[in-house]
């Protein structure tokens, strides 16, 4: 009887963790770059981009999606997501590509796991 209510509540516990694990999805916001009026951010599948000059922001949120047939040119070709004075956004499969016009800086980031 012992060992039942042991292995019943040694389940008990794991399910516990694995629940509380699986509703933390925002989780902490983690800063990727902060300078030159630019300051990128993520949290979760969120991705942030504050064009602190421009005064703007940016949100992109990552999702798994299996490719279709005929993606295949899609996925190469980058489009271009925002063009202000300050900074050019662009997107290509899985990645954001941010240019800082004012110092010709290029910044890629991998959309998050």
């Amino acid at each position: 009887m012992r060992k039942r209510a042991a292995a019943l509540l040694l389940a008990l516990v794991m399910a516990l963790f694995a629940l509380t694990g699986c509703t933390n999805s925002k989780g902490e916001v983690l800063t990727l770059y902060d300078a030159n009026g630019l300051k990128i951010e993520r949290q979760g599948a969120e991705t942030r981009i504050y064009d602190l000059e421009g005064e703007a922001q940016y949100t992109f949120t990552s999702h798994r999606v299996r490719a279709a047939k005929g993606t295949a040119a899609q996925i190469s070709e980058a489009k271009t997501t925002a063009d202000t004075d300050t900074i050019t956004i662009q997107t290509v499969h899985g990645l954001i590509i941010v240019t800082v016009k004012t110092t010709g800086d290029t910044l890629y980031i991998k959309g998050a796991q």
